[in-house]
């Protein structure tokens, strides 16, 4: 029976598996800014190839950073690894870059330490299990069958998917340069943390944004010769922390991944306001993140945000803003009626003995790219969605083993449905 098979292979390889996501882990690649990009691109690079493939490096022109790149600074490489020749054509796709550890971790982030069955550190969940996921999937059902044969399989390890951005100089780049398109794709699987019983067929709608309140300044002894821009923010933050408990009201209908994750929201996440404690502040920035639920327009959420500021500017004379857009994109939603999800959803009943859960990611990801691009995608993934960007972030070792042999038995299922396989 191929499950038993690829169960013996799986084990077999857990120690080389554990290792591998280790190594990855222990390469900081902080975003922002984009710390070790080549040093990680380079290392991934050398284990590709010793595995058979054939790789490539694509970086985006210098030209075109301060454009896909806008938070950060430094190379944006691109690695792109092949194998096979295959009609049934598969592209992997995993960010390498991560967000900041930050402090308070009860270890260090990226000594990658296990401990108690899991493996901790900065991306072990997001995603650089997935990334692992994906290439020992590959590597499992290698020594089954003839991988080469049946498909063409390719890795697309990029940057900069944690900055998000309507353009970015990964996923986007390399769809926009013809790299990854509907002409020599099928399928793209994506392996950002889901949890190993849910396949995310799509992810909400986000809206991200800046919001400067623009002031005059004046000595902290006169204040009342400058414009306090940080005073005049407090009511407009007031508002949008008033929305934000109007709209967690609101439930969706849709199934959400993580399933309690059910109403929109807004944060604002970031505050820089003033240059001296004694001068009245002229600027006050802050950044927001709304999420949408798939019952919302992306158009109306912009509104009642805009709607804030322009209410407070015509009561206010001295009120003035600056509004910028740095993300924007509606709740994205795959169709399920195709081979891919069918082999996908056995696998997991198959490995697992349980039904998978079909949702829609509540964090955005790269999904967006190939969508708009008319790719067929899915995501699964061995992290879990609620230890993305936390503290102390860890992978279940069951789990990341476990996705390796969900996702093996479904490129073979999926193999067997369009003949490929005898």
């Amino acid at each position: 029976m191929i499950l038993d098979k690829i169960d013996k292979i799986v084990n077999e390889y857990k120690e080389e598996i554990i290792d591998s996501l280790r190594q990855l882990i222990k390469i900081p690649t902080e975003n922002p800014p984009g710390l070790n990009y080549n040093e990680f691109v380079s290392y991934a690079s050398k284990w590709l190839s010793s595995l058979g493939y054939s790789t490539e490096v694509i970086k985006v022109p210098n030209t075109e950073l301060p454009k896909l790149a806008k938070l950060g600074y430094g190379d944006r490489p691109n690695l792109i690894a092949t194998t096979g020749k295959g009609k049934l054509s598969i592209a992997f796709n995993g960010h390498y870059d991560v967000v900041p550890a930050g402090k308070g971790w009860s270890v260090n982030p990226y000594d990658a330490v296990v401990i108690n069955d899991r493996i901790y550190g900065r991306g072990a969940s997001d995603m650089k299990s997935g990334i692992v996921a994906q290439i020992y999937s590959v590597e499992v059902l290698k020594k089954i069958i003839n991988v080469d044969q049946a498909f063409k399989i390719r890795h697309f390890l990029v940057p900069d998917e944690e900055t998000v951005g309507n353009e970015n100089a990964g996923t986007y780049f390399v769809i926009r340069e013809g790299y990854l398109s509907k002409s020599n794709t099928d399928y793209v699987i994506f392996t950002e943390p889901s949890g190993v019983e849910n396949i995310c067929n799509g992810h909400r709608g986000s809206l991200w944004g800046f919001i400067k309140i623009l002031g005059k300044k004046a000595h902290g002894g006169s204040p009342q010769l400058g414009i306090d821009a940080i005073r005049k923010s407090t009511e407009v933050l007031t508002q949008l922390y008033s929305l934000q408990d109007k709209l967690s009201n609101k439930r969706t209908k849709y199934n959400i991944i993580p399933s309690d994750v059910k109403s929109p929201s807004l944060i604002v996440g970031q505050i820089k306001c003033g240059d001296w404690v004694n001068m009245v502040a002229d600027e006050c920035t802050f950044g927001f993140v709304r999420r949408l639920i798939p019952e919302e327009k992306l158009e109306n959420a912009r509104k009642e945000i805009i709607n804030i500021l322009e209410s407070k500017k015509t009561r206010d004379p001295e009120f003035k803003y600056e509004y910028e857009e740095y993300y924007a994109v509606d709740t994205i939603v795959e169709d399920t009626k195709n081979p891919l999800y069918e082999s996908l959803s056995e696998a997991i009943t198959s490995v697992l003995n349980v039904k998978p859960k079909i949702g829609l990611l509540a964090a955005t990801f790269d999904m967006r790219f190939t969508h708009y691009a008319g790719i067929p995608a899915v995501n699964y993934g061995p992290g879990k969605i609620e230890l993305a960007h936390a503290t102390d972030e860890y992978v279940n070792i069951a789990d990341l083993l476990n996705s390796i042999k969900v996702l093996s038995l479904s490129l073979y299922l999926l193999g067997k449905k369009y003949g490929m396989l005898n």
